[in-house]
């Protein structure tokens, strides 16, 4: 495996003024008729896009909200031919020739089966950006820690003085910031393994797999499936492009042996040339996303020092292992993030000192064993379910710690307050979706901050 010379910018490519006249091989797409399915952010960015470079849009959506209004006025001002709520009716997909899907979407979903029985092509909002975006594009995937490591890549990246914008999965749509990716700026891309099951060209010049744990067995039909759609991210690299991967994984090893890309390792040097070899006292200073950063930071000809200043003086995102408050000798902690299983086991690993863990939301059919057994541990004082996986979780909770249930957000924190004594932690990390009691997992980590600051106020 050769390794570029840092003088060599990975980047380097002829200046281009972003245009939407065409996508990046030429094409036009004035006039085809394309449909959207699934109206929230990365959806509504979608439809943004295509009305922009003047394709008739039919964008629908089976909700209603406010905010699914708000989007619906602002696709018929742009000028969209059809924009449905409330329903999935199969005239949405009448003349369309493409289908962009939403990640929420199951592929269940009426349009989803229609398109696949009339042959109707069907990608996500990634890989339509994609094929607008003239900015080399970094990728990051995996089970934890996404978005962090896509944040920290792009802050590296700027103090370096390139132009770099984190967006994707991450919060802020690929589609949405199109604007600001020309020739000479970098693309920072959280993608999800529904997002990829939608890409086609998606093509990264270098591709991050952070961690592979069990994520979204309700959509993936097992783990195998799991991993071959996060694989899915280096299907189009080839040897002039990268993978940095995780070394201590062997599903990520054996996935790596049948890459085209060139192969930098974190976690476990394996196979890394020498200006790639992360040192021991490297290995312990930093957590193993960390050292995915520190290589892309090398990939991309930054020195070492330069990025562990900015690993250093890092804060972290909101949402994720975000301090909120100390009340009353008690420490809050919003990690609202907390989706899976895996990444509540990780905030636990992260927070020290007794515990009392709020946990639960829609059950994603994963398996909580592991997060069970680390729950039984002496560190834990209490534990409060909310939401509709409580029925799931009680049973596996029995015998070990005080295990209360509540029915809403605000007399969960209430009761973990109560159970928690001077110098604990109160550890928000619901280890579920939160679609059964909030519209997103920043809705509903916005709503325990304002618990704790009423809190704070009384």
């Amino acid at each position: 495996m050769k390794h570029r010379p840092k003088s060599d910018s990975h980047f380097s490519t002829p200046k281009v003024t972003v245009t939407f006249d065409a996508d990046v091989l030429g094409r036009s797409w004035s006039g085809r008729c394309v449909g959207v399915v699934g109206l929230g952010r990365s959806g509504l960015a979608a439809a943004r896009l295509l009305c922009r470079v003047g394709a008739r849009v039919q964008a629908t959506d089976a909700r209603v909200s406010d905010d699914l209004l708000a989007a619906q006025a602002t696709l018929r001002r742009l000028g969209a031919d059809r924009v449905e709520l409330g329903t999935h009716s199969q005239q949405a997909l009448e003349g369309v020739d493409l289908l962009i899907v939403s990640p929420g979407v199951p592929e269940t979903a009426g349009p989803l089966r229609w398109a696949a029985e009339r042959g109707i092509s069907i990608i996500s909002e990634i890989e339509l950006a994609f094929r607008f975006c003239r900015s080399p594009v970094i990728a990051v995937t995996g089970t934890n820690g996404k978005s962090t490591t896509v944040s920290l890549i792009a802050e590296v990246l700027c103090a370096a003085g390139h132009s770099a914008v984190a967006c994707g999965n991450i919060g802020t749509p690929f589609s949405a910031v199109l604007d600001q990716l020309t020739s000479d700026a970098v693309a920072v891309v959280e993608v999800s393994s529904f997002q990829l099951l939608g890409c086609e060209r998606f093509r990264p010049r270098i591709g991050v797999f952070l961690n592979i744990g069990m994520n979204h067995l309700d959509r993936h039909p097992d783990p195998s499936a799991y991993l071959a759609a996060k694989a899915r991210l280096f299907a189009r690299q080839t040897p002039e492009d990268w993978a940095v991967l995780n070394g201590s994984d062997p599903r990520i090893v054996a996935l790596g042996e049948q890459l085209h890309a060139q192969r930098v390792w974190f976690s476990d040097n394996r196979s890394n040339p020498p200006a790639f070899r992360l040192a021991p006292e490297t290995r312990r200073a930093l957590t193993d996303n960390a050292q995915a950063v520190l290589q892309v930071a090398r990939l991309s000809g930054i020195s070492d020092p330069l990025a562990w200043q900015v690993l250093r003086a890092f804060r972290g995102l909101e949402h994720r292992l975000e301090r909120v408050a100390t009340l009353r000798g008690l420490h809050f902690v919003n990690d609202s993030k907390s989706t899976t299983p895996d990444s509540t086991l990780y905030a636990l690993s992260q927070t020290p000192g007794s515990l009392v863990v709020i946990l639960g939301g829609r059950d994603k059919g994963l398996d909580f064993a592991a997060l069970a057994a680390r729950l039984h541990g002496e560190r834990v004082k209490g534990i409060v379910l909310i939401g509709e996986a409580r029925a799931r979780l009680r049973p596996l909770l029995n015998g070990s710690t005080i295990v209360r249930e509540r029915e809403t957000l605000e007399e969960a924190v209430q009761t973990a307050t109560e159970l928690a004594a001077p110098g604990a932690t109160v550890l928000f990390s619901p280890a579920c979706a939160s679609f059964d009691m909030f519209r997103d997992f920043e809705d509903r980590g916005r709503a325990f901050k304002a618990i704790v600051a009423r809190m704070g106020g009384a």
